[in-house]
């Protein structure tokens, strides 16, 4: 299974692990990510509410927020308002893998080398599907064939193919997409735009940790 939020968990988090981060843990509230830095105090606290990091957070949600002299090295607790839901509802599947548009190609390499069915959990936002998370849904499912996709795969690859040339400007038309950029993170949607930039593919182990699959 992978699980996307374009905008912006899935892409940060990623670009976390990509910059040396031992492991990130994901968690679905602030209580539990509190309780995890009184625990160990060398933690770092990532992730947002209401676009923002909440109070006492090392960083927010955006990867300019975590270079890599930051977190190469260290522990990351991250809390988001849907990326990291969408986690906890389906983390006790036997294998979670998180997607975007920056490792859609890795991703989904690494998900038909297990010779099994798939599920794209698009993580959308407040309850309603995302455009930002059903290009990405398309931006991997697109290397399956076309025997092999679901209606809703084919709806999400038609999308995905409808905009693959203009990623940047389908996310600033986007209902998130115009929220960040009236919070002046528009920066945060051109980094999640670049298709297939990584090749790390965060999965998450037993112990609740994510970190990059051996490759």
């Amino acid at each position: 299974m992978a699980v996307i939020d374009t905008l912006r968990a899935t892409t940060t988090i990623t670009t976390i692990l990509e910059r040396g981060a031992m492991a990130v843990r994901p968690v679905a509230d602030l209580e539990a990510a509190y309780a995890h830095k009184a625990l160990d105090s060398d933690i770092l606290l990532g992730g947002e509410r209401k676009n923002q990091p909440p109070e006492g957070f090392d960083g927010g949600n955006s990867p300019y927020d975590w270079p890599q002299d930051r977190v190469r090295g260290r522990r990351v607790t991250y809390t988001t308002t849907n990326g990291t839901q969408a986690i906890e509802r389906v983390r006790e599947v036997p294998r979670l893998v998180l997607a975007a548009l920056i490792n859609a190609w890795a991703c989904a390499d690494f998900l038909r080398q297990l010779q099994q069915p798939t599920l794209i959990v698009a993580s959308g936002s407040r309850g309603a599907p995302a455009l930002e998370d059903v290009l990405a849904a398309g931006a991997v499912a697109t290397h399956w064939p076309r025997a092999d996709r679901t209606d809703a795969a084919e709806i999400a690859c038609a999308v995905f193919e409808r905009d693959r040339t203009r990623l940047l400007e389908a996310l600033r038309h986007s209902d998130h997409g115009r929220d960040l950029v009236q919070l002046g993170l528009e920066a945060d949607l051109a980094f999640a735009a670049r298709l297939d930039v990584s090749t790390v593919v965060p999965m998450l182990d037993g112990d609740g940790w994510l970190r990059p699959v051996a490759r």
